[in-house]
């Protein structure tokens, strides 16, 4: 009877650890792995894609995944700052550089090889037509990524600029500027007028005609184009461009309570679009004095940045971003009211430190105060946008000073839409990105070009 127990026993355990029963066991342990990765899965993309989306933003869920993918790009950029000592914006560069990746430098099918190479010390990505014409000059275009000034590069902006220059089939410089907070400006603004400057003077070396170059960017990238079409456009050694073209510009720094930034903040909250208004008050500071600072950034969130005295006088910049200026469609109810001698708020310290830099036209284009001869613009416009007032005051004031000017608002699209987003295409950065096409082929001649 005791062996008979004994042996049962035995059979038990061994069985126990049969094959079939450790398959089994092995097969429920991947499972619950399955279950907990996949729950884990689901909170990840309820938090990450769990963003504010007004019901008139076009492509909504794509916006979500887009706004989801940076989110989670700044949540891992910051994770590695705390375990390395590389600060978070370097992290979030490098991390964005790896995401996007540039084309080859010749692609099959297409007509444009690129280039990596230096105009005057600036680093560029040049794209040009491998068959032209012979002995005719073309035309050409200069383009500025954005990213705030401390984001972005010529690299990351390939999918972009490749496009443009086999849309044109034209010679098209990207400039790779430096960024903020390690090169703050000028550098940025000197980098993208050198190269300018230096392609212009060298011109004929690509069979480009210097009489038809135009310049565009978008976001910081658009303030860079203005401020540098500014500069040659006042140089008497140099030809005008052919225009410049800005896509959702970053144009002044003296009201940081527009109707749009006023709105956006209402639909969005501070921290709910793709560029928080926390983070452009960050940017700002590394863009202005290489590093953060924090009584800059709340004052500048807080519309305390400038100071009472000069908001009550009879300055002329203020009436460069005077709110009756927009259309009345864009002066929604959440619009901020001009500040009076009751509730006027300052900081007088940031205001004093700050002055030269916020009303200076090489920094902030809107604050140049001659409009009039300007190259003809490009400017769009979109609907939720905190920064959407920006471009709307530089289009008026160029039309009102008699410069040609084609201003597009286009409703339903976000700061950071146009043309191919990677991975997704908007509807409305489509749009954008044809209108913006046909208007630089009409100001380069390219139909010209084309016909004879």
């Amino acid at each position: 009877m005791m062996i008979h127990l004994w042996q049962r026993d035995r059979s038990i355990h061994q069985n126990r650890g049969s094959p079939q029963r450790m398959k089994h066991r092995t097969n429920m342990g991947r499972g619950a792995t399955l279950v907990i990765v996949m729950f884990l899965g689901t909170i990840l993309a309820a938090h990450y894609l769990n963003s504010p989306t007004p019901e008139g933003l076009e492509n909504p869920w794509k916006y979500r995944c887009f706004v989801g993918g940076k989110r989670m790009v700044t949540d891992i950029a910051n994770f590695l700052s705390l375990l390395t000592s590389s600060p978070f914006i370097r992290n979030f560069r490098n991390l964005m550089d790896f995401l996007v990746q540039p084309h080859p430098f010749e692609v099959d099918g297409s007509n444009i090889r690129a280039t990596i190479t230096h105009f005057n010390g600036v680093k560029v990505r040049l794209y040009q037509p491998i068959n032209r014409k012979p002995g005719t000059l073309g035309p050409a275009l200069v383009f500025t990524h954005g990213g705030a000034f401390c984001i972005g590069s010529a690299s990351s902006y390939d999918m972009v600029t490749r496009r443009i220059a086999e849309e044109l089939d034209c010679v098209v410089v990207s400039v790779d500027y430096r960024l903020a907070p390690e090169h703050p400006y000028p550098a940025a603004y000197h980098d993208t007028l050198n190269a300018s400057k230096w392609f212009i003077d060298h011109a004929h070396e690509f069979m480009v005609d210097r009489s038809r170059i135009g310049i565009a960017g978008d976001s910081a990238g658009g303030t860079l184009a203005a401020a540098v079409a500014h500069t040659i456009h006042d140089a008497t050694d140099y030809p005008d461009l052919s225009f410049h073209a800005l896509i959702y510009p970053f144009t002044q720094l003296l009201d940081s309570h527009t109707p749009a930034t006023v709105l956006s903040e209402h639909l969005f909250g501070q921290d709910g679009s793709i560029v928080t208004w926390r983070e452009a008050a960050m940017f700002c500071s590394f863009y202005l004095l290489g590093r953060s600072d924090h009584r800059f950034e709340k004052a500048l969130l807080q519309n305390k940045h400038i100071s009472a005295e000069f908001r009550l006088s009879n300055a002329p910049q203020l009436q460069y971003v005077n709110h009756s200026l927009l259309p009345l469609d864009m002066l929604m109810d959440y619009a901020s009211q001009p500040l009076t001698t009751e509730d006027a708020l300052e900081d007088i310290d940031t205001w004093t430190k700050f002055k030269d830099m916020i009303l200076d036209p090489r920094i902030f284009p809107l604050m140049r105060t001659d409009f009039s001869g300007l190259p003809p613009a490009f400017v769009s416009t979109v609907e939720y946008d905190a920064v959407r007032d920006h471009g709307a005051f530089y289009a008026v004031r160029l039309r009102d000073a008699g410069t040609p000017v084609r201003w597009v608002h286009y409703d339903g699209g976000f700061h950071g839409v146009f043309g191919p987003s990677w991975p997704f295409v908007f509807n409305v950065g489509e749009k954008m990105f044809q209108d913006f096409i046909a208007f630089a082929k009409e100001h380069l001649q390219i139909d010209m070009d084309i016909n004879t």
